[in-house]
């Protein structure tokens, strides 16, 4: 149970509208790398055309979707990222919208995508579950690895009292999101690939790999 007071990161109109800044910044490399593992996760279906990204924020990724030759749309709870996703990318779309009650018919879209918010949804498995509702051929995560370094250096800054921005966020690891998706599918469901990437520069492992400890941790599900 979070304190009266606190308001989260994403509901700050400050902090949204600086938002993208933080990809020009200390998090370029990270954008490319995830951007890698979030193509070879696309790469897992079948000539997908229509992306849903969840929790699509300013549209950063809905936008490059978009780049790439994919008809994406974008749902966030957040009215303060959903007027700047507008304010950037005005041919696009942009609801609001919880990520348990998408405002959308069934098979909607070939995928459901979620890019680093998934860890801030309180009912995961009914997320999942309506994710998969509105997808004809599955669903894609792109997590904070909880088995990583950059993790643990959260979980300790929170521990005492520092970093707000993941004060309400639970990390996942690959092992955790397995049990997940059957929790939410039992045997309907497959998981197709999983991989991570952004490991510690002086490693020099910039391609995905299916060592389970890089920072940023791509899956790929097809839930029915």
């Amino acid at each position: 149970m979070q304190k009266p007071d606190f308001v989260p990161w994403y509901m700050q109109q400050d902090v949204v509208e600086g938002y993208e800044g933080w990809y020009e910044g200390k998090y370029k490399r990270a954008d490319i790398l995830e951007k890698r593992v979030i193509t070879i996760m696309i790469e897992q279906f079948e000539k997908p055309k229509t992306i849903l990204e969840i929790g699509s924020g300013t549209g950063h990724f809905t936008r490059w979707f978009g780049s790439i030759g994919l008809e994406a749309t974008g749902a966030d709870l957040s009215p303060f990222m959903v007027r700047q996703a507008k304010k950037l990318w005005r041919e696009g779309e942009f609801v609001s919208s919880r990520s348990s009650n998408l405002p959308f018919e069934p098979k909607s879209f070939d995928l459901s995508i979620f890019i680093t918010c998934f860890e801030y949804m309180p009912d995961p498995v009914g997320v999942l579950r309506e994710a998969a509702r509105v997808s004809r051929q599955g669903v894609i995560l792109g997590l904070m690895n909880s088995w990583s370094l950059p993790t643990l250096r959260r979980k300790i800054q929170l521990a005492f009292g520092k970093n707000d921005y993941y004060r309400n966020a639970h990390f996942y690891s690959i092992k955790e999101m397995k049990g997940l998706v059957r929790k939410a599918f039992g045997e309907k469901a497959e998981m197709v690939r999983w991989r991570t990437t952004l490991f510690p520069e002086p490693l020099h492992l910039e391609r995905d790999t299916g060592n389970p400890f890089g920072a940023f941790l791509g899956v790929a599900f097809k839930g029915n």
